[in-house]
C-alpha cells in the first residue's frame, strides 16, 4: 500500500476528440470569465451603493463570494485537462480540490437557506423584519456559517490524508476529484470517512433545505391570501429569482446523489455535475442582479460616478 505523499490521481473526464475538447475548453473559459465578472460586479455594486445595504444584499455578497470560490475549485483544472491534456493531480492537490468544493458548496446551501428565510420574513412579517434582520445579526450569522462550512469537514479530511492507496497512479472517472470515486481507490477501510462525509453533507443540505421549503410554503400561503392579482404578482417577483436558483442548486444535487442504484451512468453524472459546479454559479449574478431593478439602478449610478466616460455617453444619448 502507498501513502498519500507517493500517490497521484488521473482525472478521466470526458472521452472527446481533440477538436471537440478545444471547443469545450474555450466555452468553459468563456463561462468561467463571465461567472467571475458577474459576481465581481455584484459584489462591487452592493458594496458601493448605500441603498443596497440591506440583509438580502448582504447575503448576496456571501453567495457571490462562495460562487467564485466554488467555480474556481473545478473549472481551471478541468480546462487544463481539456486544452493541454494535463489531467494529473497529486494526492494532496486532489484532497484540497475536494475540500474547497465540498466546504464552499455547503456554505452556498447555508446562504440559500438564509435568503429563503429572509424572503419569508420580508413578505410574511414585514413589520418585524427590521427588528429581526439587523446588521449585527447578519454579520454574526454569515461569519458563523463560513466558519462552520470550512471547519466541519476537517476531521474527515484529516483521516483521508492517512489513508493508504492501492497504486501510485489512480484513475478517477470524473472531471474533478469526486469524493466517492476517490475513496474507491483506497486500500484502507474507508467506512468511517464515508459515514463522516454522509453525515456532514446531509446536515448541510437538510439544514438549509428544510427552512427553504418551509419558508416557501408560508410565502405561497401568504401570496394566495392576497386579494388583488397585482399584489400577488409583485410579491411573486420578489422571490421568484431565488426560487429559480434554489431549484437549480438542490435539483442538481438530488439528481447526482439520490437515484436508484444502476439507473445513473457515469457520463450522466458528470454532465449533471457540470450544471451544478459551473452553470449554477454562472446564473446566480444574472438571476439576482440583472433581473433586480434596484441593483440595475445602483449599477448605473456606480458606473456614472466612477467612470466619467459612461456618464458622457449617457449624456450624449439623452441629447
Amino acid at each position: 500500500m502507498i501513502s498519500c505523499n507517493q500517490t497521484h490521481f488521473i482525472l478521466d473526464g470526458f472521452n472527446l476528440s481533440p477538436t471537440l475538447q478545444m471547443h469545450v475548453g474555450t466555452a468553459l473559459i468563456f463561462a468561467y470569465v463571465i461567472c467571475l465578472l458577474g459576481n465581481v460586479l455584484s459584489i462591487t455594486v452592493i458594496s458601493l451603493d448605500q441603498n443596497l445595504q440591506a440583509p438580502m444584499y448582504f447575503f448576496l455578497l456571501s453567495l457571490a463570494t462562495s460562487d467564485m470560490l466554488f467555480v474556481s475549485s473545478t473549472v481551471p483544472k478541468f480546462v487544463a485537462t481539456l486544452v493541454s491534456g494535463n489531467n494529473v493531480l497529486t494526492c494532496h492537490g486532489c484532497l484540497l480540490q475536494l475540500y474547497i468544493y465540498i466546504a464552499v458548496g455547503s456554505i452556498e446551501f447555508y446562504t440559500l437557506g438564509l435568503l429563503s428565510v429572509d424572503r419569508y420574513l420580508a413578505i410574511c412579517h414585514p413589520l418585524r423584519y427590521n427588528n429581526i434582520m439587523t446588521d449585527r445579526f447578519c454579520w454574526k450569522f454569515i461569519v458563523f456559517l463560513w466558519i462552520v462550512g470550512f471547519l466541519e469537514y476537517i476531521p474527515a479530511f484529516a483521516l483521508m490524508v492517512q489513508l493508504q492507496w492501492c497504486s501510485n497512479y489512480g484513475f478517477i472517472d470524473h472531471f474533478f476529484c469526486d469524493g466517492s470515486a476517490l475513496l474507491n481507490l483506497s486500500c484502507s477501510d474507508t467506512q468511517t470517512v464515508q459515514n463522516m462525509f454522509f453525515s456532514f453533507t446531509s446536515f448541510a443540505i437538510l439544514s438549509s433545505l428544510i427552512p427553504t421549503v418551509l419558508s416557501y410554503f408560508f410565502i405561497l400561503y401568504s401570496v394566495f391570501s392576497i386579494s388583488s392579482s397585482s399584489g400577488r404578482g409583485k410579491t411573486f417577483s420578489t422571490c421568484s429569482s431565488h426560487f429559480i436558483a434554489v431549484t437549480f442548486a438542490y435539483g442538481s444535487c438530488i439528481i447526482i446523489y439520490v437515484h436508484p442504484a444502476g439507473s445513473f451512468t457515469s457520463s450522466s453524472g458528470k454532465i449533471v455535475a457540470i450544471f451544478n459546479s459551473i452553470f449554477s454559479p454562472l446564473l446566480h449574478p444574472f438571476i439576482y442582479s440583472l433581473r433586480n431593478q434596484v441593483v440595475m439602478t445602483a449599477l448605473k449610478k456606480v458606473f456614472k460616478q466612477n467612470f466619467p466616460i459612461v456618464k458622457r455617453f449617457c449624456c450624449i444619448k439623452r441629447w
